[in-house]
């Protein structure tokens, strides 16, 4: 027997038996019995993508839905300008899903998806997600409470890049990141995943130097550290950066 060819199946099987218990595990699909959610799975496709590889591309047609069921990465979303210059919209990471919005109208791709380190996702099919959406009232009503946050958040990053400052926008960031994957650590809360000064600065819309300079000052004030060398940011004063939020909106 070609060894080779015996490990793929082997890691495949193993993989394909993994998926089922996966599912019930993401965030929109808790409240599903398993008969709904088998609906979501028919046909549906394990996928490992290389880490910086895309899953799909801005303006590219929306066939599926994804959902990230393993790995210690993420998914990152988010567009590229003409002059090369990005915006990072979200990170997705386990639990979470990715690419509905394309599904439910219709249209193309509005950001592209990138990995990020290592991640596992499930592949649903368009048809499946919306065979779904007929059957189960409960993924309906998760549906609604997660494009509702999704576009408080939208609303709420556009009064801010009107209204405050980058070291308020910075920080409320920061705050948003820490409450979703906060880890506590000896010296603070840690962000759970690899986060360079760069993607900082593409969430923002703002340059990589200005949130070095903001970075540097909170580092001076013993408010934050950071691992440049690891990319990971470490919040040792939470109060401060929520003090700064809120007179921020004083302002």
């Amino acid at each position: 027997m070609d060894r080779t060819r015996y490990f793929w199946n082997a890691w495949n099987l193993a993989a394909v038996l993994e998926v089922f218990v996966p599912l019930s595990s993401v965030t929109m699909f808790q409240t599903m019995t398993s008969d709904d959610r088998s609906v979501l799975e028919a046909g549906g496709l394990v996928l490992e993508p290389r880490d910086g590889s895309f899953i799909f591309q801005e303006g590219e047609p929306a066939d599926a839905v994804y959902a990230v069921i393993g790995g210690d990465g993420h998914v990152r979303l988010g567009s590229v300008d003409r002059n090369s210059k990005a915006l990072m919209v979200e990170l997705s990471r386990v639990g979470d899903i990715f690419g509905e919005m394309g599904v439910l109208d219709g249209g193309p791709r509005s950001a592209s998806a990138v990995a990020e380190g290592r991640v596992r996702l499930f592949k649903i099919r368009a048809a499946a997600f919306e065979a779904a959406m007929r059957c189960s009232p409960e993924l309906d009503m998760a549906l609604c409470r997660l494009l509702t946050r999704r576009l408080r958040r939208t609303y709420e990053l556009l009064q801010d890049a009107a209204f405050e400052t980058l070291e308020v926008r910075l920080a409320r960031q920061l705050l948003y990141m820490v409450d979703r994957e906060g880890r506590k650590m000896p010296d603070g809360l840690r962000l759970g995943h690899r986060l360079r000064q760069g993607d900082l600065a593409d969430l923002l819309g703002a340059t990589t130097r200005s949130i070095i300079t903001i970075l540097n000052h909170w580092r001076n004030a013993d408010v934050v550290t950071y691992d440049t060398e690891k990319a990971l940011l470490t919040i040792r004063d939470v109060e401060t950066l929520r003090a700064l939020v809120k007179d921020g909106q004083r302002a």
